[in-house]
């Protein structure tokens, strides 16, 4: 993994951990209730991306352009929540109801870049598991004719050797 995605994954980590805790802080008027739900349902579906691209690394797909999605997504999201502490319930909703279908979009495209890694990892191991034993066999057919060309040329060497008789007079 490099150190750009290690961060980026830092960064996103810190940024819904924060999500959480001032999620828990909840205001009594039905406006900023209809704004903490909506904060919560983003940040559900932003955790629910995060999961689904690091279930798609774990697979071995290429996630740089989701992290750089996701990450978008948690800054709206941070923005939305600086929005709502400050008191401005109505841009904290707006700018959740925005986070969601990017969201969205990053869970479905990270869950088909998962699918997509691990049928081209199942292919490239039964291609490697092929290869191999074609080799094996090609390499045993040619270990095979190599001994047999070296028997023959023994064999030919000893006919061709005169024997010589010994008189020991």
């Amino acid at each position: 993994m490099g150190v750009n995605i290690k961060q980026s994954i830092v960064a996103l980590l810190i940024i819904l951990v924060f999500s959480v805790c001032f999620l828990s802080v909840q205001q009594a008027t039905a406006q900023t209730d209809q704004a903490t739900s909506k904060l919560q349902a983003a940040n559900t579906a932003v955790n629910q991306a995060f999961n689904a691209v690091l279930d798609a690394e774990k697979a071995g797909a290429n996630v740089t352009g989701l992290l750089a999605q996701l990450n978008n997504a948690g800054d709206i999201l941070a923005q939305a929540e600086n929005s709502y502490r400050s008191g401005d319930p109505n841009t904290a909703a707006t700018q959740a109801d925005s986070v969601l279908p990017i969201a969205q979009e990053i869970t479905v495209a990270a869950q088909n870049a998962k699918q997509t890694a691990l049928v081209s990892g199942q292919n490239s191991f039964w291609t490697t598991i092929a290869l191999t034993v074609i080799g094996a066999v090609v390499f045993g057919l040619a270990l095979f004719l190599v001994w047999r060309w070296f028997k023959r040329r023994y064999i030919k060497n000893l006919s061709d050797a005169k024997l010589e008789l010994v008189n020991n007079d």
